[in-house]
């Protein structure tokens, strides 16, 4: 028994060492999250990175002339109570999107940027329309725009940005904006002055660069998704396997880019078909999705449908609503079948109590009280093992140079006294994967971020005076001094050096997960007191 509580413990400290390095990203600011103060947007050289969906005629796919790198465009700003963003001239491009709830820091006037024309750290939303012999505009074509500075003064604001082309042929890009909310509508007014019918065809596209998180042992999901209305289901596919994704027809559905705990996703009319697509040029990926193609009768006017873009955080209650399935864009790792109740769980708590940190405490004492039948089992086991050691010390005097007569003695020992020393390894068992799972959904919390407890200023960052993690260490040396002690004496020096090894461990992570694992060593060492006293007196 005490061999297999050694693996465990051990077992523990190496999956802490992987969670280490990982916890650090709330200490940094990715290459999407650095505030890039830029006035212009820069294309990439590649033709591939102009394509343009095909319509559905027997015409090739639409070329368009290449741009240059050194031209720049100018754009107009937009400033709603939760995003800025700016719109390039050059295709109506969102190529900039900060977010104004989140700063970069605590105290800090610089905003979260999501979306970003910075060259090596591109992300942007572009859109376009495909049509025959480029009579309509694409994401490259060039608009013009009234104002080049919006404000959201009433709870709707539309920003116009027009075109013209030949034949006297119209376009009005409109973007539409709303107090409270995180989606752009994007939509077109054509009118066709023209003596033919144009075929149409509305496109968006997700376009980016990598975030490197190599250096992080067990990152959280970054990459693209693909949600299928039909079956409610899922193509996840990270920067590495791009290529994957193919070419996928869907009824509804919609696509995003993801990273911890912010997105930007496309979503499109949900009743009708669509087309999405994926592709990759000069390290930037893109998904794109297609529209349904329409006609646009000559010497008429049409508005085509409305595509919306999700740009902010994954906020667990929130994201449903804009669209079904964005819930998929949360990830809780390989144990999300723990980590989906979790969240679910510490969300309806915190929406009562008003308090992540009580949340936090609430939802480890309803893990205790689930597991209490089964820890109550265990600590027994490990009170009645205490309650032998006398008389297991003096076995092994008389029996110490026979180890099998030692092991038959003492396995007649503990049926005597029905005591099954495996079982006292069951709560450590049980509590590792749920610590995971407890990792990996606070991990994309976005609530968590930037929220203060108590001392705490923010409950996904280390705790700023360690007071957490020496607490842990404390709780963790009371709590041996209630179990058993290893009859090897090497063996006993080692679990009595765990408690510091997982101090040092834990003053790196988030002082949200180790409130929790503190908590929940004050309920276990509760527990075992009880039962000692009342089983040794």
């Amino acid at each position: 028994m005490n061999n297999q509580k050694l693996f465990l413990s051990i077992a523990i400290f190496l999956t802490i060492f992987l969670l280490w390095d990982k916890w650090q990203i709330t200490k940094k600011v990715d290459a999407d999250g650095n505030v890039v103060h830029k006035s212009e947007i820069t294309l990439d050289t590649s033709a591939q990175n102009v394509d343009v969906p095909a319509l559905n005629t027997q015409s090739p796919e639409i070329d368009l002339p290449t741009p240059s790198i050194t031209q720049k465009y100018g754009f107009t700003t937009v400033t709603t109570d939760l995003l800025t963003v700016e719109i390039s001239h050059k295709g109506g491009t969102i190529q900039s999107a900060l977010l104004n709830a989140f700063p970069v820091e605590i105290g800090s006037d610089d905003k979260f940027q999501l979306l970003s024309d910075n060259p090596s750290a591109l992300f942007q939303a572009q859109s376009g329309l495909a049509s025959r012999d480029n009579l309509l505009p694409t994401h490259l074509s060039d608009f013009n725009s009234v104002n080049t500075n919006y404000q959201l003064s009433a709870d709707e604001l539309v920003v116009p940005l027009t075109w013209q082309g030949k034949d006297n042929i119209q376009v009005t890009k409109n973007f539409h904006f709303k107090r409270g909310s995180y989606v752009v509508g994007v939509d077109y007014q054509i009118t066709n002055n023209s003596n033919q019918a144009i075929p149409v065809k509305p496109y968006v596209r997700l376009s980016r660069h990598a975030i490197d998180q190599s250096n992080l042992m067990m990152p959280t999901f970054t990459g693209g998704i693909v949600y299928d209305k039909a079956t409610h289901s899922v193509k996840k596919n990270d920067f590495e396997d791009w290529d994957e994704f193919g070419k996928q027809q869907e009824q509804g559905g919609w696509m995003a880019m993801v990273q911890q705990y912010f997105m930007a996703a496309w979503i499109p009319n949900q009743s009708q078909a669509q087309n999405f697509s994926a592709s990759s040029s000069n390290e930037i990926y893109k998904l794109t999705n297609a529209n349904q193609q329409t006609s646009v009768a000559a010497k008429s006017s049409a508005t085509l449908e409305l595509n919306r873009l999700y740009v902010g955080p994954k906020e667990h209650d929130k994201i449903e609503s804009v669209a079904k399935g964005l819930n998929y864009t949360l990830d809780y790792g390989w144990l999300d079948i723990l980590a989906d109740p979790l969240s679910w769980g510490i969300h309806k708590i915190n929406d009562f109590v008003g308090s992540w940190g009580w949340s936090i405490i609430i939802i480890t004492l309803l893990i205790k009280l689930v597991f209490y039948p089964l820890s109550e089992k265990s600590y027994r086991s490990m009170a009645g093992m205490r309650k032998l050691a006398p008389r297991l010390a003096k076995l092994k005097e008389t029996y110490g140079d026979d180890k099998q007569k030692m092991g038959q003695k003492t396995m007649e020992l503990y049926r005597k006294e029905k005591i099954n020393p495996a079982s006292g390894c069951l709560p450590i068992m049980v509590q590792i994967p749920v610590f995971i799972a407890f990792y990996w959904m606070l991990l994309d919390t976005v609530e968590l971020r930037q929220t203060a407890f108590w001392w705490l200023s923010d409950l996904s960052a280390m705790d700023p005076y360690y007071i957490l993690p020496i607490i842990m260490g404390i709780s963790m040396f009371v709590q041996q001094k209630l179990n058993p002690p290893p009859p090897d004496p090497m063996q006993a020096k080692i679990m009595m050096a765990l408690p510091l090894v997982f101090t040092v461990m834990f003053l790196w992570f988030p002082s949200g997960l180790v409130l929790y694992w503190v908590f929940n060593n004050v309920l276990s060492i509760t527990q075992q007191y009880t039962i000692n006293k009342r089983i040794n007196g």
